[in-house]
């Protein structure tokens, strides 16, 4: 076993990896570290583990800023999630090809998002809500077409919603509630056939009105409430075959549902 120590106010923590063979190849396992009462900086000595693929600290009391050193890594997967981290997030970072899941949720992370993420070619999970993050979201994101989930909630961004996520055809999950974006919602959004779970709520901006639904076929959970949306509900909103929790409250939406929406007992 290799160990990485390291030490800050309020106690020390180390980071321990533990080594096994397959098949003549050491295999990488970064021992789970949640919850544990860590406290402390992130130590960029973690680089001098080269077969360490995941780092997974979520709940712990660490502080500080991500190392850019970092950025040299094969990391897989970097979980921080529910920490005291702050600072921006490294462009560095954009030299990780392998990594797939990158969590920052619940911490204070601030700044803009760096443009140079979007040339990680296979990430597939980006969690950053509950940060402080400002600015618009990056063009260059439409060239992750990967993403399968992507949350962004609580944070103070300015802008559109851009358009270019409704490129992002394999999304499965996407969070985008009071965020600081201003709406409408991109039409091609609501094209993604692959959507399970969407909630856009809390946007700024003028009320517009609901776009049609039907190629939802996979949705579970919809949330678009708090957007000042107009207008009457679309007859294709009753026609949403997986939709078990619906939320439109706080819009100023007129007229009678459509008859079939009040036939699904599931509907909120």
């Amino acid at each position: 076993m290799k160990r990485v120590e390291w030490s800050g106010v309020g106690g020390v923590g180390a980071l321990a990896v533990e080594w096994s063979v397959v098949e003549g190849e050491r295999k990488k396992n970064f021992s789970v570290l949640k919850s544990q009462n860590l406290s402390g900086l992130l130590p960029p000595e973690l680089v001098k583990l080269p077969f360490i693929q995941t780092i997974d600290l979520v709940r712990n009391y660490l502080s500080g800023t991500l190392p850019p050193e970092w950025g040299s890594t094969k990391l897989v997967t970097i979980s921080v999630e529910g920490n005291r981290l702050y600072g921006q997030i490294p462009i560095e970072f954009a030299n990780i090809s392998t990594l797939g899941d990158f969590n920052l949720d619940s911490n204070y992370f601030s700044g803009p998002l760096p443009p140079e993420l979007g040339s990680l070619p296979v990430l597939e999970r980006v969690l950053l809500s509950s940060n402080y993050f400002n600015g618009t979201l990056p063009q260059t994101f439409a060239n992750l077409n990967t993403l399968k989930n992507f949350q962004i909630s609580d944070n103070n961004f300015t802008g559109k919603i851009p358009d270019f996520i409704g490129s992002w055809t394999q999304l499965e999950k996407l969070c985008i509630q009071a965020s600081g974006l201003e709406g409408p919602f991109p039409s091609g959004i609501f094209l993604l056939t692959g959507l399970t779970d969407m909630r856009l709520s809390d946007l700024k901006g003028s009320g517009a009105a609901l776009p049609p639904s039907s190629n939802l076929t996979s949705l579970n959970t919809l949330d678009l409430s708090f957007n000042n949306l107009i207008g009457k509900v679309p007859n294709s909103f009753s026609s949403l075959p997986r939709v078990e929790f619906l939320y439109l409250s706080g819009n100023f939406l007129t007229g009678d549902l459509p008859e079939g929406m009040l036939n699904r007992q599931k509907y909120m």
